[in-house]
């Protein structure tokens, strides 16, 4: 692996644009970017920015994956701001959530989205294309080649404030976690240096820039020199399509993305994805079946089963000769960082339950303005040495693993969605895969409610595969009872099209407890 020199995303692009500047960046539908063309662009826009935004602003970035907004984060990074990069999914009333929490007296977006919205921090609107009239200062942001505009730029040190990314959370508005320069180029040296990126890689973009896992691919390219592909549809056959048009070598994912791959099985069977090196999971455990067809419809492409949690980017990766180990199995921790597993304070042994605690470079700064949330979840290394407790900070998870005698970790679920029954505890993530292994279920979420007798009942919430029988639901009974025990056999089992999801593509748990947690009596 090659890697550009540069402790900031800003020198990053700047040196890939030196050392190859004819090399293809970013391929958007029919348009390919080089690097010279990429870093060019960048400093455009940040010859726009530069009169409106100071050094550590944070610039909210409200736009459709493509060309432009991987322009404008870069141009935010050039000018010495932070970016913001909103889902475009999201809603007003969460897009205002976030713009306002971030502080963002800029914005950046396409199309007229934000037209007649209530954004009090806002000050400009700066619009890729031409810009509408509005209750905002506006301004048409630089997005042609435009070497007359000068490259304005601010220097930033890998200390400084790079991004804020906005997690869903389990309850409430997003949170936003902050992340240093030094954060962001480190993660992507971290997981390019156990893929083996290199500046021959094609990585198909399909995740948001808002989700640390999507803006990983793009760091990650820049690190490398590798071109990355911007993909626009998820729908089973385009997605399918793009894989072949762009000859990718990688593709990272989460796991509604391999149930959309997996539609097009038979076309996989008739020709096998030859290019494809690799291929990453991460944002929730991937069913066994899934991974089961996977392994047998692109035998020559290896699959990381990856764990992390926004607040530390990557925590841990299975090495793909490892996968009989089986899914819920989350590997070891990536290069440069340890992996703690603690309860009561102290260090558990072998195979014994405790929380994940992340320790490495990758620890983010802590969550923007929320100081009691960050003192929660970021605090002292509790294995330091007593001269040295509080110098160093690491992430407590929430989630419950345990490490076999060989190092290996295992997933067993979150502390606060554990679900207690009849006196056993039992991870939704238990239930969730005895409900796939029916061979009838392709999606689950499981989940706990209060019951006076039992402590709590457990509902499933299920996707059924195409074409079930019409009986599925009492097969699928059937299999359970057969399968598991009586204490996690659910009280109800409820079939619908699709799981809700976040705006990074996870299942929506609160939102499918809110909806279906009501009466769970009915058989």
């Amino acid at each position: 692996m090659t890697v550009v020199p540069g402790f900031t995303l800003g020198e990053l692009i700047t040196s890939a644009a030196e050392r190859a500047p004819d090399a293809p960046a970013i391929v958007d539908g029919e348009r390919t970017l080089t690097y010279g063309e990429l870093a060019l662009w960048a400093d455009a826009g940040a010859g726009s920015l530069h009169d409106l935004v100071a050094k550590g602003d944070r610039v909210a970035i409200f736009m459709e994956k493509s060309i432009e907004s991987i322009v404008a984060m870069l141009a935010v990074t050039q000018v010495g701001a932070a970016f913001v990069n909103v889902n475009p999914a999201l809603k007003h009333a969460q897009v205002e959530h976030i713009v306002q929490d971030a502080s963002a007296r800029v914005m950046i977006v396409d199309g007229e989205r934000v037209d007649g919205w209530e954004l009090p921090t806002v000050e400009t609107v700066v619009h890729h294309g031409p810009a509408p009239g509005g209750s905002w200062a506006t301004q048409e942001m630089v997005t042609v080649l435009a070497p007359d505009v000068p490259a304005r730029r601010r220097r930033s040190i890998e200390t400084d404030l790079g991004t804020i990314l906005y997690t869903s959370g389990s309850t409430g508005m997003p949170k936003g976690v902050a992340f240093s320069q030094h954060n962001l180029v480190v993660g992507a040296r971290i997981v390019a240096s156990y893929l083996r990126n290199t500046s021959e890689d094609r990585i198909l973009s399909v995740l948001p820039f808002s989700f640390d896992y999507g803006l990983n691919q793009l760091t990650t390219s820049i690190l490398v020199g590798a071109t990355l592909i911007v993909q626009h549809s998820r729908l089973p056959g385009d997605l399918l399509h793009g894989l072949r048009r762009s000859r990718a070598t990688g593709l990272a994912g989460v796991p509604p993305v391999w149930s959309l791959l997996l539609r097009s099985a038979s076309s996989l069977e008739a020709e096998p994805l030859t290019d494809l090196r690799y291929i990453t999971n991460s944002g929730g455990r991937i069913p066994q079946a899934s991974l089961d067809a996977l392994r047998r419809l692109l035998p020559a492409t290896s699959i990381f089963l990856m764990y992390g949690l926004t607040e530390a980017f990557r925590s841990t990766y299975l090495p793909p000769d490892q996968l009989d180990r089986g899914s819920d199995c989350i590997g070891i921790p990536i290069p440069d960082t340890e992996i703690l597993v603690i309860k009561d304070g102290r260090e558990c042994g072998p195979n014994e339950v405790g929380e994940l605690v992340h320790r490495g470079p990758t620890v983010a700064m802590g969550y923007w303005g929320q100081e009691e949330a960050t003192r929660k979840a970021y605090r002292p290394n509790p294995m330091a040495s007593p001269e040295l407790l509080g110098v160093e900070r690491v992430v407590h998870s929430g989630d419950l693993v345990r490490r076999e005698p060989d190092g290996y970790l295992y997933f067993v679920g979150r502390d606060d969605a554990m679900i207690k029954s009849r006196g056993y505890r039992m991870s939704p993530e238990e239930v969730e895969g005895v409900l796939v292994g029916s061979g009838l279920v392709r999606e689950a979420c499981a989940f706990g409610v209060p019951d006076e007798e039992l402590g709590h009942r457990v509902v499933a919430v299920v996707t059924l595969v195409d074409e079930p029988p019409a009986e599925a639901l009492d097969l699928i009974r059937r299999h359970v009872i057969d399968e598991a025990p009586p204490y996690m056999v659910p009280s109800r089992i409820i079939a619908i099209e699709e799981l809700p999801r976040t705006a990074s593509g996870k299942i929506d748990r609160p939102a499918v407890r809110t909806a279906y947690g009501g009466d769970v009596h009915a058989g």
